[in-house]
């Protein structure tokens, strides 16, 4: 996983035991390989406390985080079917699946289509812009890409990330058992 080599994770272990057949059959999508990987690799947490990641759990309550389509207000609101760039018949807003977020407000997802997960469209709805941007690679890809400042305009509102030689992975259960002790790691 090229991730690998710009971020690593910090504090106690990090990754997430997913049961991808029951979350697959509850969802009704196969998931990307890449995400598996990063899921088994890194899992729900965040990078650099900018980027929050999510992993898809199956359950009905509605405070628990996790992978999921775009809230019902936001797929009915004309202002967030907005997009950057040629717009194809793929690019609708049920068709989005979140996988995560970042502090500036932005939403990263992919854009479920009809092709293999590997192929899924990643989305990036930037608040600066107002607008969803569609990109042509998996996610992993796209946080190797930002990382390592490769695009030629960030995707996301916030440039903090861009560039960075080698960027921090918190799982939640860490940062849960260090907010517990009165530390915040992000501060340093």
């Amino acid at each position: 996983m090229g991730l690998a080599r710009v971020l690593t994770p910090f504090g106690g272990g990090a990754g997430d035991a997913v049961d991808w057949s029951a979350v697959e059959s509850a969802y009704g999508v196969t998931f990307p390989a890449d995400y598996k990987e990063f899921v088994s690799r890194f899992g729900n947490g965040t990078i650099e406390g900018r980027i929050a990641t999510l992993i898809p759990v199956v359950t009905s309550n509605p405070m628990v985080r996790r992978v999921g389509p775009l809230r019902d207000s936001l797929r009915s609101d004309p202002d967030w079917d907005r997009w950057a760039g040629p717009r194809s018949e793929l690019h609708q807003l049920d068709r989005i699946l979140v996988w995560g977020e970042t502090d500036s407000a932005d939403v990263l997802a992919w854009i479920v289509s009809g092709v293999g997960p590997d192929a899924w469209p990643l989305a990036v709805w930037a608040r600066d812009d107002a607008a969803w941007t569609a990109y042509d690679c998996g996610m992993v890809a796209f946080l190797v890409s930002l990382l390592r400042g490769d695009f030629v305009r960030c995707p996301i509102s916030d440039t903090s990330l861009v560039g960075v030689p080698q960027a921090r992975f918190l799982h939640d259960r860490e940062e849960e058992r260090l907010a517990e002790e009165g530390v915040y790691p992000w501060d340093d």
